[in-house]
């Protein structure tokens, strides 16, 4: 083992303290079971189905649906709406008009897939 010198055992202690902490978290958390998002049984089994399933079962290429927005934020390419359909996340990056915000319920066609999520483009405001 190499020796420690002394100016370097505080962040030698609180490196190993950092890293014992972290194992300590991921044991608990396999010890409980899950990625632990919810606490009802139900609700995380449905969860875990929607990840398994593909995306195009809850909101395939070229369909229509209207959403409620939960979120919004403008980007470089303009402003962008989510919102979820069929508990599938949907991130509405095309058209989005900067009055579209956070509670507006809007029409949106699905124009992509993405990894555990979609893409659409807004068509307009039901509000």
């Amino acid at each position: 083992m190499l020796p420690v010198l002394q100016s370097e055992l505080p962040f030698v202690v609180v490196a190993g303290g950092g890293v014992l902490v972290l194992v300590l978290l991921l044991l608990g958390r396999t010890m409980l079971g899950g990625d632990g998002k919810y606490d009802d049984p139900e609700a995380q089994a449905a969860h875990e189905a929607a990840q398994r399933r593909d995306e195009s079962e809850a909101a395939s290429i070229g369909s229509v649906h209207e959403a409620v927005v939960t979120e919004t934020d403008d980007t470089t390419q303009g402003r962008e709406a989510v919102v979820t359909v069929d508990g599938l996340v949907v991130f509405v990056d095309e058209d989005v008009p900067s009055s579209v915000e956070t509670g507006d319920t809007i029409r949106l066609k699905v124009t992509s897939h993405s990894d555990n999520a979609a893409h659409a483009m807004f068509l307009e405001t039901l509000d």
